[in-house]
């Protein structure tokens, strides 16, 4: 959920109660760390610009890191100068260096060095800003080659990067575990119930087909043969011997004709 900042009449009501307290720092501090809601950029410039001294400051800053909105390093640039020393803005880009949002491009970076004085300054915001970077995670790492396992190697068979011969550098990264699109395994749909018992045939296959079926003999519909007028001869099954068959004897055509059972 987005931080939403303090609307203007409490802020402004928070900002005369700060200004009106001129007996006690620490009262300053205490009615800062006793309000409610959160800060954006321009709102903790103010709060800090409301305190004289040094101390309140970085004291303040402490109070404000936990309660600051969303910010571009251009609008936390106005937090880091309302402090007047410069070891103090150090401190001051640590407390804000979580919020922000463009840290990690060029010109982020640009408007957060530009609020320090001295080149040494500059390189250790450098340094504090790298402990939020994560765009180590978002590069292929180079390679191709065979590691050796026991050494501990995290990429044994990391991609070469060679565009030409792998294709884009973006569709090698999607094709990397982690990234790009979620492959999820089809679920097996059996379309039928298995049976209940071990030894029944299974249900995937269809019922063979019978024995008669498959080697009838012409002229017969099944067993026991239906003779009728209308049969063709020779037909049925080869004869048993010289006057007896089954089930249309081959012997005797005329007892066939008058169907005469013998």
């Amino acid at each position: 959920m987005a931080k939403e900042p303090m609307n203007a009449s409490d802020f402004d009501r928070l900002i005369c109660t700060i200004r009106q307290e001129t007996n006690s720092h620490e009262r300053k501090l205490h009615y800062l760390y006793t309000s409610c809601g959160y800060f954006n950029a321009e709102q903790a410039a103010r709060i800090l610009y409301e305190l004289p001294r040094p101390a309140d400051k970085v004291a303040a800053l402490r109070i404000l890191e936990p309660r600051l909105c969303r910010m571009t390093c251009r609008e936390a640039r106005k937090i880091v100068e309302a402090v007047s020393i410069h070891n103090d803005r150090l401190i001051a880009l640590d407390c804000v260096k979580r919020v922000l949002i463009d840290s990690q491009s060029t010109l982020g970076e640009e408007y957060s060095l530009s609020s320090m004085i001295y080149e040494n300054d500059k390189s250790r915001a450098r340094a504090i800003q790298q402990t939020v970077r994560s765009d180590v995670a978002d590069q292929v790492a180079a390679g191709g080659h065979q590691g050796y396992a026991p050494f501990g190697t995290l990429y044994t068979q990391s991609r070469p990067l060679l565009f030409n011969l792998y294709g884009d550098i973006q569709k090698q990264t999607e094709e990397m575990p982690g990234h790009g699109r979620i492959n999820i395994l089809p679920t097996a749909d059996p379309t039928v119930i298995p049976s209940l018992y071990t030894g029944h045939p299974s249900y995937a296959y269809p019922p063979d087909i019978a024995y008669a079926d498959v080697r009838s003999y012409p002229g017969t519909s099944g067993f026991p043969a239906h003779i009728t007028a209308s049969s063709g001869y020779p037909g049925g099954a080869p004869p048993l011997g010289h006057h007896s068959g089954a089930p249309a004897p081959t012997g005797f055509q005329k007892l066939d004709e008058a169907h005469i059972a013998y």
